[in-house]
């Protein structure tokens, strides 16, 4: 999640769709002179030093109930960042196994070990699918952005708050070896709903 009060901007945050690197450019992160600032990690903080934790990768309306007691954002844009659903995968594997520890810790040794706990009901944030946020009752965004035009640069980004100006690109990390088709057929069985939803933005 992400907030600025410059640019009047609420960003909800879908995990590997490229928001770390969309998070840290914004004013807010270093002018102290706002409605609302960053404290310490993730929590916000008004002139009356009053706090609220608003994590990072909540659902718009957590976010809001939260934000509700400490600043006012009716007119502020919601936005968010999609990602093709197969690639998306393919990162949250990349992110368990190369990245963190998680796949070396639950003996994890390819992509099918971290799809066969998601389908046994686990829940880990890096693995739902993007309906989980941009389909949650009464979620209205202004703008969402496909990860894969960031990758470009951020001028679509700019085109709607101009004051944005990251350092730097959004990058991929490394290619995921060993996949196979049969990896692929099942992402998208397992992930349906997305690749329903999202047609609106991808040619599958």
């Amino acid at each position: 999640m992400q907030i600025d009060p410059w640019s009047k901007m609420l960003y909800v945050h879908i995990p590997r769709t490229g928001g770390s690197w969309f998070t840290y450019s914004w004013r807010i992160n270093y002018d102290k002179s706002g409605p609302v600032m960053w404290y310490e990690n993730k929590v916000l903080m008004n002139k009356k030093h009053n706090k609220v934790s608003v994590g990072r990768h909540g659902k718009l309306s957590g976010i809001k109930t939260k934000l509700k007691q400490i600043i006012d954002i009716s007119d502020y844009k919601i936005i968010t960042f999609v990602r093709h659903p197969i690639d998306r995968i393919f990162s949250s594997w990349k992110w368990f196994s190369i990245v963190k520890d998680t796949a070396k810790k639950h003996g994890w040794t390819t992509i099918d070990d971290m799809l066969d706990e998601y389908q046994s009901g686990e829940r880990r944030v890096n693995y739902l699918p993007q309906t989980y946020w941009l389909c949650e009752q009464g979620a209205k965004f202004d703008h969402i952005f496909k990860f894969e035009d960031l990758l470009k640069g951020p001028k679509q980004v700019q085109k709607i708050f101009p004051e944005y100006n990251p350092k730097g690109k959004l990058r991929r990390t490394a290619d995921v070896p060993n996949i196979t088709n049969k990896n692929i057929k099942r992402i998208k069985e397992i992930y349906k709903e997305d690749i329903r939803y999202l047609r609106k933005y991808y040619d599958y």
